[in-house]
């Protein structure tokens, strides 16, 4: 299957948990007529992509700090995106949580997975249902170092308000996941 990661000129994108600038930077490179926004809950690494943006003179890049839990419910950043990227963030239960607020109807979350790629998307199905999800679409990565898969999946309808929960709750209770004994 083909994934659903198509960047157009004037799209915006988000780069959720970009640690370093990977893969925001990145893409904002090859797309440069794409807006992309890079969020990271740490200070320090928003700190330092902002620095690595200006070095690089990428204009087409804002960055964010903050957790994904608040961020998804600005008014400003809420359903304003074609996609969400991210690369090892969390398990994708926990990821499409964190993502979906910040997609619109139609967008696009995107995942860098490895090899547990299968067992996520089984354990995802739940979440997928909930938050308005379609059925996931793989591409292998063939550049990458390690067996590497991206994980696409389309909003089917508007985010629903209730997601994401609260900060730490998509992390500990993922959705459609039994709790741990």
């Amino acid at each position: 299957m083909a994934s659903l990661l198509s960047v157009a000129p004037g799209d915006a994108w988000l780069d959720l948990g970009t640690g370093g600038g990977l893969p925001g930077l990145v893409l904002a490179m090859v797309f440069p007529d794409s807006r992309w926004t890079l969020v990271d809950a740490t200070r320090k690494k928003v700190d330092a992509v902002a620095e690595f943006a200006r070095i690089l003179m990428l204009r087409n890049v804002t960055v964010r700090h903050g957790r994904a839990e608040t961020l998804a419910h600005v008014p400003d950043l809420r359903e304003r995106f074609e996609g969400v990227v991210s690369r090892a963030v969390a398990p994708l239960p926990t990821l499409l949580e964190l993502s979906r607020g910040f997609v619109h109807q139609g967008g696009v979350v995107a995942a860098v997975k490895g090899t547990t790629w299968q067992e996520e998307v089984r354990t995802a199905s739940r979440a997928r249902e909930l938050l308005r999800l379609g059925r996931p679409q793989t591409d292998v990565v063939t550049s990458a170092v390690r067996p590497t898969w991206l994980v696409s999946m389309r909003a089917t309808g508007p985010a629903p308000a209730a997601y994401p929960r609260r900060d730490g709750l998509p992390r500990t209770q993922p959705l459609g996941v039994a709790p741990r004994p």
